[in-house]
């Protein structure tokens, strides 16, 4: 099978979406399959890519940070696309190149699949500026699919409403929908998004898909010790986040936890793992907060070294209430880490009791369970035990098998 991912966001940005893209990407190779991704072009003139990677001429976002847009609809473009004679397209993005592999999918009969990796409506909410070309995005996106009719559909809604705030959010939803309603399936990371999808229409194709976790990169050899690298007490509380350094991640919450965390364990440190747009305000923060010295600031960091920092961590904290699944969750899971967070919807590994315990979005209750964790060892180790037995049932090799009977069912 010839399938295409067709993805705005894709490595050497690292989020949700590039991750989940690679890893199922390689897992469909391995498989027997061919598989090509098509995404932006990176800043990086010198970036290598796989064979299987097709890039497109981009230029930095106006409308979000750490983004790259593209214009990929030339004719010399649409004929490299269907040169490649695709099977399946998967729609990773509802963005440029999202609307690229639309366009052929429809003017070529070909199955396509959308995966909902991303809650807009959410994020506009953080970054306004997005709203801007989220906009433009409604107003040019069915003349570049080639499929003006549906501007019978969105213009009932580009009337304002007394509220812009309502406006913008039936903007969002009405566009995207009509999106999801064109495809033959669409799949969503988690509960949460099952949930959020319902916001955006009725779709009769709707299949739960977690991204998997790839063990290989368990075995991957480092000679980096963490503790050690950055003068952390061997034996010491030591709290994790890794992820993008975005103001959506809520990270600024287990940073203001820290003072009640200390009072209860003066020498708990938190490494924070990866670089974003808000590094240098939690920086700040974090100084401001009179704990700058309690925290590591690693910045990016490469798998084998990342997962060094898991493996030596007690206890994995995740504060985002805007992630769609939360793929850290796995790599904590997967090396038996418990884990404190805000969403029970995010991911089979986000259960209260289980694999970690559920905290409220106050420094309080985020605090309180951090040190719940940080006293108790015993109940720590058993929910790392717990996590990890349920990270073994969605690795990457079976999320791909199921990933292509959905496939299967629609050719």
């Amino acid at each position: 099978m010839k399938i295409g991912f067709f993805t705005d966001r894709y490595y050497p940005q690292v989020d949700g979406v590039a991750v989940s893209v690679e890893l199922f990407a390689k897992e469909l190779i391995k498989l027997g399959h061919e598989v090509v991704i098509f995404a932006p072009q990176s800043a990086d003139k010198k970036q290598t890519d796989p064979a299987y990677v097709v890039r497109f001429r981009s230029f930095p976002s106006i409308w979000y940070e750490d983004h790259r847009d593209t214009m990929p609809f030339t004719p010399a473009i649409i004929k490299q696309v269907r040169s490649h004679k695709l099977d399946i397209v998967h729609i990773h993005t509802p963005a440029q190149i999202g609307l690229l592999g639309m366009r052929i999918a429809k003017e070529d009969n070909i199955p396509v699949v959308s995966t909902h990796h991303t809650d807009i409506d959410q994020y506009v909410r953080v970054y306004k500026k997005m709203m801007i070309g989220v906009l433009l995005g409604i107003l040019v996106a069915p003349a570049l699919m080639k499929a003006t009719d549906k501007y019978k559909e969105i213009l009932p809604y580009l009337k304002p409403n007394r509220s812009i705030k309502t406006w913008n959010r039936k903007l969002i939803l009405e566009s995207i929908g009509i999106f999801y309603q064109n495809c033959d399936a669409v799949i969503a990371p988690s509960l949460k998004m099952v949930e959020s999808l319902k916001d955006y229409g009725n779709f009769d194709n709707v299949h739960i898909l977690p991204t998997g976790i790839d063990l290989q990169e368990l075995d991957i050899k480092t000679d980096f010790k963490p503790r050690r690298y950055y003068q952390i007490d061997s034996d010491g509380p030591l709290l994790l986040f890794v992820g993008r350094l975005g103001k959506e991640k809520n990270i600024q919450l287990i940073i203001r936890s820290m003072p009640k965390i200390l009072e209860s364990s003066p020498g708990a440190k938190l490494l924070i793992v990866g670089d974003g747009p808000y590094s240098e305000e939690l920086k700040e923060l974090a100084e401001a907060t009179g704990v700058r010295q309690n925290i590591v600031f690693t910045g990016m960091l490469n798998r084998a070294k990342t997962f060094a920092c898991f493996k030596t961590s007690d206890i994995f904290c995740f504060a985002s209430l805007t992630d769609t699944q939360g793929l850290v969750l796995n790599e904590a899971a997967i090396v038996s880490k418990p884990i404190v967070f805000l969403d029970p919807e995010i991911s089979p590994l986000a259960e209260d009791k289980v694999t970690g315990i559920l905290a409220k979005n106050s420094v309080s209750s985020f605090a309180a369970a951090c040190i719940k964790l940080i006293g108790n060892k015993d109940l720590a180790t058993d929910y790392g035990k717990k996590a990890k037995s349920i990270a073994m049932t969605i690795t990457i090799d079976k999320q791909a098998k199921k990933l292509l009977k959905i496939y299967s069912d629609i050719v």
